[in-house]
């Protein structure tokens, strides 16, 4: 019913509102002043982002150029050219104040930091305002835009609920806000630079669901193969986009009230129309801001007709000032920029310490099922009978020939279609084949040994305890190797600490000190299992024959 009288109201010759005269006189004054300004001061100390865009002529506006209908760039071969809906607003900004354009090309990760860093003196690139945005920028108010983030998948795929994502694959792009709920619910995460790098992997099968805005897959949606196969599965909340500069100064009261009046003109969703947009927003926008009563008597917004900012916003740990100190310690005294973001938020130190929990038991596990595989398999290998020797040798040589990447997920294929796939399983299985695979080649190495020192006693018997002290070296290395390996658990949904920090970048954007944590912990690790494998190797080499091996060496 709403849709349907929304339609007749906008199908009705509108009337000139007096909303939209108040915020643009306003906008005009405020334009005026800033310009008269400009003209009789000193321009090498201008006063604020306003006044240095117009003593300089010129206004540097970041934009996406990987955004199908909002900001898209041609290769470098035909100019450089930009199109789309925000491309059109930058345009039609510099317009309003007589300024050149220099457009930017930003992506999620580094937009912020790029406004921040005065490389850019405003930022339309389907950014959603957020609370915890609000810390960093000063959003442009009323929003130019609004989505709903969506995960879609095929259609022949039931996902009645969130916690349906539970161990499945979701393509998602760096810097989306909404993957929390994701890690939450137990997905596993692909992260991409671009939208247009996760939509091919959608496509392509590499992963089973995909979560961005709406605004996003209404180009994919449009092209009948793809809806044909892919369907809308999940959604999350509305999310408001928003302009937004460096400070709260004159440039972004003016755009402002500049907002005010396209809305109320209907500036916004022409410009949503000839990019083939949806404008459903832009309509219930256009008659909210035509409506005096949205303005305070000197034409500005009235608070309670602005959209507030979404809430998402994760809960810091309470040490987190102490850590945001160091951080500042750090660069003051070193110019490094170190940011530890797995530390900051309670949702992140969280998937931190979940994630360094199960590599430990990993690592361990894989320890233990390597040497327990190890001897188990090299005692068959020793054995006299080639009833039990050829079939494991057989066994062994195809594990060897396999990479373990393709063992796990043969392991994953079948756990998956014979059980509920949790965690806990894709733990036992992780375990379990990094066990094998690296015992695969230890076992073989005992039976080498063992046929070695029984070439050194034609007819004797070769203890098995003798041969496995033989090849303790290899039998050492390969336990060094499995430890080395368990990252690799990652890709059948273990949460170890690389899924977790994974997880954690995809939505604080940061991730060389993150994959740097990473690093720094698998190589104390390997350290560690490396000292204890040479004190196990010294005491081996001290420890005296037992007289059973100083038999068979006799």
């Amino acid at each position: 019913m709403r849709a349907l009288l929304l339609g007749l109201l906008l199908l009705l010759p509108l009337r000139p509102a007096a909303a939209a005269p108040a915020a643009a006189a306003l906008a005009e004054r405020m334009l005026a002043e800033a310009q008269a300004e400009a003209g009789s001061r000193d321009c090498e100390t201008p006063a604020d982002a306003l006044a240095r865009i117009l003593c300089q002529g010129r206004i540097r506006v970041g934009v996406r150029g990987n955004y199908p209908g909002f900001g898209l760039a041609q290769p470098a071969a035909l100019g450089e050219a930009r199109s789309g809906y925000e491309v059109d607003l930058a345009r039609a900004i510099a317009g309003k104040l007589g300024v050149g354009l220099t457009l930017v090309g930003v992506t999620p990760g580094n937009r912020i930091a790029l406004l921040l860093e005065d490389r850019v003196d405003l930022l339309i690139a389907t950014m959603g305002h957020t609370r915890l945005r609000d810390g960093e920028v000063r959003f442009v108010r009323p929003h130019y835009y609004r989505s709903q983030t969506v995960v879609v998948g095929d259609r022949r795929l039931k996902l009645p609920d969130w916690d349906a994502v539970r161990g499945r694959t979701v393509c998602v792009t760096l810097g989306a806000a909404d993957t929390p709920t994701l890690s939450k619910h137990g997905a596993r995460l692909l992260i991409f630079d671009s939208p247009q790098q996760m939509l091919d992997a959608l496509r392509l099968d590499i992963c089973t669901l995909a979560m961005h805005d709406d605004t996003f897959f209404a180009t994919s949606f449009a092209d009948r193969a793809f809806n044909a196969r892919f369907e809308v599965k999940l959604g999350i909340s509305d999310l408001p986009w928003g302009m937004a500069t460096a400070q709260d100064d004159r440039l972004a009261a003016l755009l402002d009230q500049v907002s005010i009046a396209w809305h109320a003109e209907g500036r916004f969703l022409d410009a949503a129309r000839r990019n083939h947009i949806g404008t459903e927003f832009l309509e219930e926008a256009r008659l909210v801001w035509r409506d005096p009563a949205c303005l305070d008597p000197a034409g500005a917004a009235r608070p309670d007709c602005l959209a507030a900012p979404v809430d998402t916003a994760i809960r810091p740990t309470r040490f987190a000032p102490r850590v945001e100190a160091v951080e500042d310690w750090i660069e003051a005294r070193t110019g490094i920029d170190l940011n530890l973001p797995m530390l900051k938020s309670e949702a992140a130190y969280g998937m931190f310490l979940r994630g360094i929990g199960y590599s430990l038991v990993l690592v361990g596990g894989a320890l233990a099922a390597t040497l327990g595989f190890s001897l188990l398999f090299g005692a068959a290998l020793c054995a006299r009978g080639g009833a039990l020797r050829l079939p494991v040798r057989a066994a062994t040589t195809l594990l060897q020939c396999s990479p373990l990447v393709l063992l796990l997920f043969f392991a994953y294929a079948v756990a998956s279609t014979l059980l509920p796939y949790t965690a806990g399983v894709a733990l036992v299985l992780a375990i379990l084949m990094v066990g094998i695979y690296n015992a695969s080649y230890a076992s073989h190495a005992i039976a080498e040994a063992h046929a070695a020192l029984a070439a050194r006693r034609p007819g004797g018997r070769v203890p098995f305890r003798r041969a496995v002290r033989a090849a303790s070296v290899q039998l050492m290395s390969f336990l060094v190797n499995a430890t080395k390996g368990s990252a690799i658990a990652s890709m059948i949904g273990v949460p170890e600490l690389l899924n977790a920090l994974t997880d954690v970048t995809s939505f604080t954007s940061e991730r060389v000190m993150t994959y740097s944590v990473l690093l720094g912990f698998y190589a104390l690790l390997v350290m560690l299992v490396v000292w204890l494998t040479r004190l196990a190797q010294r005491r081996l080499d001290r420890a005296p024959p037992t007289a059973a091996e100083g038999g068979a060496l006799a």
